[in-house]
C-alpha cells in the first residue's frame, strides 16, 4: 500500500491525532503532510499495525518539532540580556497563584513542571488516572494564565 493509500485509509485518525497535538488544523496539515515525505523515505514496516505505526511516526515528528522550535528559542535567547526577576515579582506572582490552586492540581502541577515527572509516573505516584493526569494539568496552567494575566 502506497503512503497516500494509507494516510487515505486513516485520514480522520490522523486528523484527529494531529489536531491533538498542534491544537489547530493548518498546524495539523503541516504535521500530517511531514508523515506523508518520512513515509516516502521510510516506508511502514510489513507485518506493523498500520494505525499504531502511523499514531506513533506522527508523534515522533511533533516531537521532532518541539525539539527544533526549543532550540531555536534557546539560540535566540542566548544573545539576549534577561531581565532582573528580583525587581519584576513575576515570580512572587506565580508562587502566589500556584498557592491558590486547588491541592489536587497543584501537586499534579508541581510533579510535572518542577519535578519532571511523566504523566505514567504522576499516574502512579497519586492513584489517579493518566487521563486525569492532564486534565488537572490544563485546568492547572489555565487557571495561573487566566490570574497572571489579571
Amino acid at each position: 500500500m502506497t503512503p497516500a493509500e494509507l494516510v487515505l485509509k486513516h485520514r480522520a485518525h490522523l486528523a484527529r491525532v494531529a489536531r491533538q497535538l498542534c491544537g489547530n488544523a493548518f498546524d495539523a496539515d503541516d504535521l500530517v503532510q511531514d508523515l506523508v515525505e518520512t513515509m516516502l523515505r521510510k516506508p511502514l514496516p510489513e507485518l506493523a499495525n498500520e494505525r499504531a505505526w502511523l499514531g506513533r511516526a506522527l508523534r515522533n515528528r511533533f516531537i521532532d518539532r518541539l525539539r527544533r522550535t526549543a532550540a531555536r528559542r534557546e539560540d535566540a535567547l542566548a544573545d539576549r540580556e534577561l531581565p532582573d526577576s528580583t525587581t519584576t515579582g513575576d515570580v512572587g506572582d506565580v508562587v502566589a497563584e500556584l498557592a491558590r490552586l486547588p491541592e489536587p492540581q497543584r501537586e499534579t502541577l508541581a510533579l510535572f513542571a518542577l519535578e519532571d515527572c511523566s504523566y505514567d509516573e504522576i499516574s502512579a505516584h497519586l492513584g489517579i488516572a493518566k487521563a486525569t493526569v492532564g486534565t488537572r494539568i490544563l485546568r492547572a496552567r489555565r487557571a495561573l494564565s487566566r490570574a497572571l494575566a489579571a
